[in-house]
């Protein structure tokens, strides 16, 4: 087998052993099962430009260097075709679909094989292996493997397992989508070519909506989108229903405004509502536009209602029946409704104005005499609440009373709608999601939502770290005054009115134990606030991307971490009034909060890879580790800038 990774930069010579330039990129066409190698793209250093060699003048890429079998004056034009694509440029570092894993994966390498004459792409490399055979290091950590208990496993998904989707986006037209050949210069102006790689949509379609859920997740919304869309429409739907907040209105927004609609029609009338709610209005509007009234209605009936309250969580598909109908017109009322309803558990009894009577179980229907009617069988202590009853209080009754569905009503009594204990599981996460919130000091849940980088969410971080940054130089005025009241006079560590005048280096050695307070106080706050979004990540993804989320974790930190270390550095200018030690202390800081973050995100993690509980890394163990390491590197750190200033 040979390796893309191998090839790049591999040096060509001509027939007559001239050097042309070395292996930029591979062509292939995609009309068989495995792709046939067409050209080879060579950057030439003299003139600084590349060069497209036809494959048929190229003797072999088993041996090294390649050789071609004419001169390069010799060398044939080649255009490649529409459908050609470049291994580097357009395949690989992709997203690919790895169905068993369930997860999104990137293409880190590619196999290639040579049978005879004819060359073909025959494989991805999804491997560790693969990126330490780009980077260069793969035998180095393969004889280090040797001897140590490391495994480098090869994990390849073959072609003939592989769909590649080629999309084009055309400036110069009206948003058509189509193919080109994407590389080296090549291609139609004002195209941009747009790979993704994905395991065949049937593969995927036999997924659990809640796995196909998981992988959209992690793809970027365009792409997601389109698998999305390649969907059947109730496999569609019911992974749509299993999508994370705010996925849910970005896939809508992505999606042809037909499609989208019947998606919505598809699914129950309140998360139906639920998603709509987080798009923007006309947008809500012009895809219930699209909807029949009848199916459109039930969804504008629940947008009416506040977003966390119990008309904002029910939905209005309720099973409910006269009080004079017998249990057989209820049986077969049952069965004329109820296949279209998420949950049914209970049959709600209401009179001729709708109002709620009472609550009759299926089970108590099932065992009661045909012609027994509504009213002698029903429960008229039925538990309900009001349309604006906060969803806290709903979940706590569903707990306490063991329900597995409670019915709303509007201030006159009558039903309009129920909560089904699914309904209520969302709600508990949201509250402990708040809880965990407020306790680090960081929107735990927002955090694990968020793509990229957001500056709310930054400014929000620094404003907790800098209430600690504040705290803790008010302990340091409280110990510099109690040093001076302490040192004998012409020795004493600092004077705020600068009376007492002593040597930079002594004073810079001597208020460092002013601001440790500071310094605890603040790593330990952002420590905590890393601390919480990882082990909200933890449960909810167990631990799923862990290196991503390191990342997103120490962009959204380090803002806050640098502001919080610039205002400790003017504090301490101000309480001391030595720019060099502030500069110092600021630096000092700066370090110290990076480790302290990184602490916050790597422990648990840790812990979780040993098999342990991720709540052992809780304040009790977090506490005295960030206070040893940062106390350790802020000393370390200060004492050497001191000592070079």
């Amino acid at each position: 087998m040979i390796f893309l990774s191998t090839l790049l930069r591999q040096s060509v010579y001509d027939h007559a052993g001239h050097r042309i330039g070395g292996v930029r990129d591979i062509c292939v066409a995609l009309h068989e099962t495995f792709p046939i190698v067409t050209a080879l793209v060579v950057h030439q250093s003299l003139g600084n430009h590349d060069l497209v060699i036809p494959w048929a003048c190229v003797q072999s890429i088993e041996v090294l260097p390649i050789r071609l079998t004419v001169a390069q004056a010799d060398l044939p034009a080649y255009t490649p075709h529409p459908d050609e694509l470049l291994l580097r440029r357009d395949l690989l570092d992709k997203q690919i679909v790895d169905t068993q894993g369930f997860r999104v994966v990137k293409v880190n390498d590619l196999k290639l094989a040579q049978i005879k004459k004819t060359a073909r792409l025959v494989g991805v490399d999804i491997s560790l292996s693969g990126l330490l055979r780009r980077l260069g290091i793969h035998m180095p950590v393969e004889l280090l493997s040797r001897a140590l208990p490391l495994k480098l496993e090869e994990r390849t998904i073959t072609w003939n397992y592989v769909e590649p989707i080629q999309v084009v986006r055309t400036g110069a037209t009206t948003g058509q989508l189509t193919p080109t050949f994407a590389g080296a210069g090549i291609g139609a102006s004002g195209m941009v070519s747009q790979v993704q790689l994905n395991v065949s949509h049937t593969k995927i379609a036999d997924l659990h909506p809640a796995d196909i859920a998981d992988i959209l997740e992690q793809l970027d919304v365009e792409e997601a989108g389109a698998m999305l869309d390649r969907l059947d429409m109730e496999t569609a739907a019911d992974t749509l229903n299993e999508l994370a907040y705010p996925l849910q209105s970005e896939l809508l927004s992505e999606l042809d405004p037909e499609r989208a609609s019947d998606l919505l029609e598809h699914l129950p009338p309140d998360d139906a509502a639920d998603i709509l709610a987080d798009i923007p209005r006309e947008q809500a509007e012009r895809l219930l536009d699209l909807m029949p009234a009848e199916e459109s209605r039930p969804i504008r009936d629940l947008l009416r209602y506040e977003g966390e309250t119990a008309g904002g969580i029910m939905t209005n598909e309720v099973l409910s029946l006269a009080q004079d109908k017998t249990v057989e017109e209820a049986l077969t009322f049952l069965r004329q409704h109820s296949s279209h309803l998420e949950m049914v558990y209970y049959l709600y009894i209401v009179d001729g104005e709708h109002h709620l009577k009472g609550v009759v179980s299926i089970r108590q229907l099932v065992t009661a005499a045909p012609q027994t009617l509504m009213h002698e069988l029903m429960d008229s202590g039925v538990i309900s609440v009001r349309v604006d009853t906060d969803q806290e209080e709903v979940a706590r009754m569903i707990a306490k009373y063991d329900l597995l569905g409670l019915p709303v009503v509007d201030a006159e009594q009558h039903l309009v709608g129920l909560i089904t204990v699914d309904d209520v599981i969302d709600v508990i996460r949201e509250e402990q999601a708040e809880d965990i919130s407020e306790i680090a000091g960081a929107d735990v849940e927002e955090a694990g939502e968020e793509q990229g980088f957001s500056w709310r969410i930054a400014v929000s971080r620094f404003t907790w770290l800098g209430v600690n940054v504040l705290a803790g130089f008010v302990l340091a005025l409280i110990l510099s005054n109690l040093f001076v009241r302490l040192q004998l006079s012409g020795t004493a560590l600092v004077s705020l009115a600068g009376s007492v005048r002593i040597s930079p280096v002594q004073l810079s050695l001597s208020a460092l134990f002013s601001l440790v307070p500071m310094l605890l106080l603040t790593s330990g706050s952002l420590a905590s606030q890393t601390l919480g979004v990882v082990g909200w990540q933890l449960r909810s993804t167990s631990g799923y991307d862990f290196w991503r989320g390191i990342w997103h974790e120490l962009q959204q930190g380090t803002i806050g971490g640098i502001l919080a270390s610039v205002l400790a550095a003017l504090l301490t200018l101000l309480l001391f009034h030595q720019p060099l030690f502030s500069l110092a202390v600021g630096v000092g800081f700066a370090v110290t909060l990076l480790l302290a973050a990184f602490c916050g995100l790597v422990l648990p993690n840790f812990l979780q890879r040993l098999r342990l509980s991720g709540s052992l890394i809780s304040a009790p163990l977090l506490d005295p580790v960030i206070a040893i390491i940062s106390l350790s590197v802020f000393l370390f750190v200060t004492t050497l800038f001191i000592t070079h200033f």
